[in-house]
């Protein structure tokens, strides 16, 4: 098990915090992040930035676009 953080993220001007593990990854490290009662992975694509995976097989409601594009925005900035 990882290291649990919490991102602070301002959507739509509500400042929110999500829980996440931290989890070194290949040669990095990616982060689950629990949004509701779903986690997303979210990990670097090939151009360096975040992106989020949801679960293999999930057919549930995602998350708001908007906010998982927040999460992953406040992610690259670190």
């Amino acid at each position: 098990m990882g290291e649990m953080v919490t991102i602070p993220v301002n959507y739509k001007g509500v400042e929110l915090e999500f829980e996440a593990e931290v989890q070194v990854w290949q040669y990095g490290y990616r982060f689950l992040v629990l949004i509701g009662e779903l986690t997303l992975v979210f990990e670097r694509d090939n151009s360096g930035e975040f992106r989020a995976i949801t679960p293999e097989g999930y057919t549930g409601k995602l998350p708001d676009r908007g906010l998982v594009q927040a999460i992953a925005e406040v992610l690259d900035a670190l």
